[in-house]
């Protein structure tokens, strides 16, 4: 039987452009394996091993976490939802950021006029909350969507943990998630134009549409629904 060609971590390395710092980290996370053989302590790899460790770095320069590519090799979750939750958090960054570049607008235009941006009328017209807002929305939402219960709970006010326990709100969730399929992705996010302190969540799955409706009280979700709508 043909012996298995072992690459050594100085050649992996210069294959994939990448540091054998960066492979010791992986390894150490647990996403990607060496071989030890010979004796030797020098890390080796396995052409599988390689072709894995290609896949591992292809993943990364999409932006998912070690975390999220660990959940991936355990099967915690899926590629596709895995890509969909990732391009939703950076669509959710893109808003974020074209709210903070209005502020900044807003307040080098009072600088050049040399008003001063701390009194209330020459302030940036943009709630100063609304980052923590949607901050909130965008963890409470992935919790929802994979069953993060616990990750959820940490955001909600007491009166709502009283009324609505975990055990019955991840019956309403499997119930209300049920019929929908497969995740797609996160649609839009929309603030309540009457009442700032809600906001609601429109998510995209394989038959039909999730609406969630988030009520928050300071930095808690004080009410949560969850409702369909037609795609």
């Amino acid at each position: 039987m043909a012996q298995k060609v072992l690459y050594d971590i100085s050649e992996v390395c210069r294959m994939l452009g990448v540091t054998s710092r960066t492979l010791r980290f992986y390894e150490q996370k647990g996403i990607i394996e060496s071989t030890l053989a010979g004796g030797s302590l020098r890390r080796r790899y396995t052409e599988e091993q390689v072709a894995h460790i290609r896949n591992v770095l292809v993943l990364r320069a999409l932006g998912l976490s070690i975390k999220a590519i660990a959940a991936l090799q355990n099967q915690n979750t899926d590629l596709k939802s895995a890509v969909l939750l990732r391009r939703a958090k950076i669509l959710a960054l893109m808003d974020q950021h074209h709210r903070e570049l209005h502020l900044l607008n807003q307040a080098l235009g009072a600088l050049e006029r040399d008003e001063n941006i701390f009194e209330e009328q020459n302030a940036p017209s943009f709630p100063i909350e609304a980052t923590t807002l949607e901050g909130l929305v965008s963890i409470c939402t992935d919790a929802i969507i994979f069953g993060k219960t616990e990750e959820l709970y940490r955001h909600l006010g007491r009166t709502l943990k009283d009324y609505m326990p975990p055990e019955a709100y991840e019956r309403i969730r499997e119930d209300t998630l049920a019929p929908l399929g497969c995740f797609a992705a996160a649609e839009k996010t929309e603030r309540d134009p009457v009442y700032p302190n809600v906001v609601y969540q429109y998510l995209r799955y394989e038959k039909m549409g999730l609406l969630i409706k988030f009520v928050f009280t300071k930095e808690e979700i004080g009410g949560l629904w969850m409702g369909y709508y037609q795609l």
